[in-house]
């Protein structure tokens, strides 16, 4: 019988190490994937530590397609997929007339067209396996939903994942992979160390900020429950409700608030 594990991307740090961490609590194998070999090889001894069943390590970036394809065979070589889970992807918050070209090709790349890669890659491949039930998650944002200044590439790659959540599921509906979209709001990691370097943005929305481990929380109940999306905390739903019935109003109010520095503690 082949081992069965759940595929974690992104899990040197943040998001992603917090739920191969909750994972590995859970006796799951895993394989996690980042690019900082050091923090990798860390989170793989501590999520043994804490009960994983087995832990594979694969240290490459997978922003490079052909490395991205590399991955996935490798993965579907050691067994099974039951879980697909793509925490993946960087910010810049600056303001649009900052960001070059590069810059906005990059985080395009990264966030959107790699997640619809690698979604499509493992969703062929788990639709091969003998497995009864799988599940694809993939971490949009908030900032999808709700838009401040200095976000607005970065919101516009992250509408586009939960759009493609959304069409990935009408794919695959009738089929044994359910999907899941998580839209967390700022969550205090290391990401806003290269997305945010002088500290500004975070220094704005930190009040309304959550920690990985609630988030990590929150995707395994979603993916257990077979949830199609949760956005955490749960008051940026109702935020983004509110916002859709007077968007002139509430975007108005936003930047009010965001240049006089209220997000902020």
């Amino acid at each position: 019988m082949s081992q069965t594990y759940t595929v974690i991307t992104g899990a040197s740090s943040g998001i992603g190490q917090a739920f191969a961490y909750k994972m590995a609590s859970q006796g799951h194998a895993l394989i996690i994937n980042g690019r900082n070999k050091e923090r990798l090889q860390a989170v793989k001894d501590q999520a043994l530590a804490l009960g994983a069943d087995q832990v594979l390590a694969y240290n490459a970036d997978l922003a490079d397609g052909d490395k991205a394809e590399a991955f996935a065979k490798f993965c579907f070589e050691q067994g099974d997929i039951d879980h697909f889970v793509h925490c993946l992807g960087f910010g810049d918050f600056s303001y649009i007339q900052d960001q070059s070209y590069a810059q906005i090709q990059k985080l395009t790349h990264t966030n959107l067209l790699l997640t619809m890669f690698l979604s499509k890659r493992f969703a062929a491949g788990m639709l091969g396996q003998a497995t009864v039930k799988t599940n694809i998650t993939l971490i949009a944002s908030v900032a999808g939903l709700i838009q401040t200044p200095q976000s607005a590439v970065y919101a516009a790659t992250k509408a586009g994942v939960h759009a493609f959540a959304n069409g990935l599921r009408q794919d695959l509906w009738n089929t044994k992979i359910t999907v899941t979209c998580i839209l967390p709001g700022p969550v205090d990691t290391p990401f806003f160390d290269v997305a945010d370097k002088d500290g500004a943005y975070f220094e704005n929305v930190k009040a309304f900020s959550t920690t990985p481990e609630i988030v990590a929380e929150k995707m395994a109940k979603a993916i257990e429950k077979d949830q199609l999306e949760v956005v955490v905390p749960g008051y940026y739903g109702l935020m983004s409700r509110v916002l859709g019935l007077a968007p002139t109003l509430g975007y108005r109010l936003i930047h009010l608030a965001y240049e006089k520095g209220q997000f902020r503690d």
